[in-house]
């Protein structure tokens, strides 16, 4: 393997590394939320609700 060839791969490796740990999920989790409104995220917040918060 040329010098050319592994320079390149090194570049793709680290290509996919920087998009895959810097990929907002929670920004793709919020716009799901936003978008597609589910009723499993509305229960959810109303159990929220309707547990006591316990201060100490």
């Amino acid at each position: 393997m040329d010098m050319k060839k592994r320079i390149l791969l090194g570049i793709g490796v680290l290509a996919v590394d920087l998009v895959v740990f810097f990929l907002p999920l929670t920004a793709i989790f919020l716009a799901y939320i936003f978008i597609f409104n589910p009723p499993w995220f509305r229960e959810f917040l109303n159990n929220l609700e309707k547990t006591p918060s316990r201060v100490d």
